[in-house]
């Protein structure tokens, strides 16, 4: 009897103490579990960091890979030929089998030089008798380049009296001539040398400093200070134009936003501690495109608030809830954002865990909707109700697409780790796969925010060579200038040419008067042809 109890006591305590063990087991495994998911996550933050850092731009995948659709093709070609001359009726460069960018000489002064033999040289070394001429042997084209020059233009102002009247009435009736109008008043500044200085900084990134060494070598001493002081002028005069292009895109019914920081010194000569904010507000790029720039020193709901007012069409976004504040507007999303995020987590996973990686699940659904696009932007693009038929296209394909891209993240949240990469994917596609949905609202509407993100690139590149617009005076120059220049960009307009041409007008103009200011936007009917570049196809 009790060696029985003994026994029963023995194997309640072992019993006890396998369960314990077990607990124990139990509680390591999950902790190791945790640490493998912590460890991951921080591995996947490094190779995040060391790609932004030492890795390609790019969020090209490799088509092989992911076996969906084919990456774009490849422009260069270092075997391709020069393009050569063909006479028909008329000169027109070949064009080359290669794909890519053509060379184009088309818009270029032509200057013929025809070379004949003369003199002694027309004679035959045979006889001596004159050769005559039995036609062209070949032809052969040299770009030139023709230095630019500065010169000083020096006016001279005269009087003019009329001693007859002076001699009757004791009164010179005097006359003078009238010096050229400029905008920038006691300046010795032309038109064309502000403009020039501006094309340079804005459109080219050449910073002033370099501007300085530049001028020196055509013999001109310009300051830096003296090229910074033209700047803030010439923004001074645009001011008028920028104002009445911010209407216009005020009356369209779709615009794309975006920001960035920037750099700008106080006034006490101190880098500012606080982030200021470069903001892009543009409009759909294939009708009479408008891209303004607005510098701000936060990055505060109110800055889309006070620029945007009551818009109330369609504003295109990244996820940031700043824009919230523009209570009138149709919020759209971005998929290239969404997109981005299941990308940083695949980009440096090999074969073998891409087949378990429930990440690249959500980036084919983005794949797949962009392939979508593509396919009818490609093949109705060129349609006049191409709007009309994308959007009940979308209505067909994309909607049901869309509808199994937020049934696949609803489920997958509920598994995944809330700040594993995964877990942060899931809960942007959650919070904003609704609201990309609205682009099944309207043909017009773009998939993505790219538009933005290329236009906001131009000011990204130039904000290094900011120097003296690095206060906030220049910084705000530099929004107007370059709104100024991006619009004439994405009008197809000579850059350069319209700036003197808005310089020479607004001298002549009231500034107040709509319409004199309409005439002088990028799109106008009133902008002279050779302002326009020409179709280099």
């Amino acid at each position: 009897m009790n060696h029985e109890i003994l026994t029963n006591e023995l194997d309640d305590n072992t019993k006890a103490l396998i369960e314990k063990m077990k607990q124990e087991i139990k509680a390591k495994d999950e902790e190791i579990k945790n640490l493998k998911n912590e460890m991951e996550f921080l591995k996947s933050i490094i190779q995040n960091k060391n790609r932004k850092i030492f890795g390609t731009s790019s969020e090209q995948v490799d088509a092989n890979q992911l076996s969906l659709f084919n990456e774009a093709e490849k422009y260069s070609d270092s075997k391709a030929e020069e393009p050569t001359l063909e006479e028909i009726t008329y000169k027109r460069a070949k064009r080359n089998n290669n794909t890519g960018k053509k060379d184009n000489l088309a818009n270029l002064e032509r200057v013929i030089i025809e070379h004949k033999l003369e003199d002694e040289d027309l004679k035959c070394k045979e006889c001596g008798e004159e050769l005559i001429e039995i036609g062209v042997k070949s032809r052969k084209e040299i770009i030139k380049y023709v230095p630019a020059k500065l010169i000083v233009e020096e006016h001279i102002i005269y009087s003019y009296a009329c001693k007859a009247c002076e001699k009757e009435t004791r009164e010179s009736n005097i006359v003078s001539s009238e010096a050229p109008k400029t905008v920038f008043y006691n300046s010795m500044a032309s038109h064309e040398l502000v403009a020039h200085t501006l094309v340079l900084k804005y459109q080219h990134a050449v910073p002033l400093y370099r501007q300085e060494t530049y001028f020196d070598m055509m013999g001109a001493t310009l300051s830096r200070q003296t090229l910074s002081n033209w700047t803030i002028a010439a923004a001074k005069v645009l001011e008028p134009i920028y104002n009445h292009m911010k209407k216009e895109l005020l009356s369209r019914n779709y615009i794309h936003a975006d920001e960035t920081t920037l750099t700008v010194i106080n006034d006490n000569g101190t880098e500012s501690k606080s982030k200021k904010y470069m903001w892009l507000y543009m409009n759909n790029t294939n009708s009479n495109p408008v891209i303004l720039y607005d510098y701000q020193n936060t990055r505060s709901s109110s800055c889309p608030k006070n620029f945007l007012g009551d818009f109330k069409g369609f504003l295109q976004t990244d996820g940031y809830s700043g824009y919230n504040s523009v209570v009138n507007a149709t919020r759209v999303y971005c998929l290239a954002h969404i997109r981005r995020y299941f990308y940083n987590i695949i980009a440096e996973l090999d074969e073998e865990a891409l087949k378990n990686s429930r990440a690249i699940i959500g980036f084919n659904f983005c794949e797949q909707i962009y392939k979508l696009e593509k396919e009818i932007r490609e093949t109705y693009s060129s349609y006049e109700d191409y709007y009309e038929i994308r959007y009940k296209i979308r209505a067909e394909k994309l909607a049901p697409l869309l509808n199994d891209f937020i049934d696949f993240v609803e489920k997958e949240i509920q598994v995944a780790l809330p700040k594993s990469p995964l877990g942060k994917a899931l809960d942007y596609a959650k919070k904003h796969l609704p609201g990309l949905k609205n682009v099944l609202l309207d043909g017009s509407l773009e998939i993505d925010n790219n538009a933005a993100e290329r236009a906001i690139k131009p000011f990204v590149i130039g904000r290094k060579n900011f120097l003296f617009a690095n206060t906030a005076k220049g910084a705000t120059a530099s929004s107007i200038i370059y709104s100024i220049i991006e619009t004439a960009k994405a009008n197809n307009l000579v850059v350069e040419k319209y700036l003197i041409y808005l310089f020479d007008n607004l001298s002549k103009i009231d500034i107040q008067d709509s319409d004199s200011l309409g005439n002088l936007m990028p799109w106008s009917h009133k902008i002279p042809e050779d302002m326009k570049i020409k179709d280099k196809t």
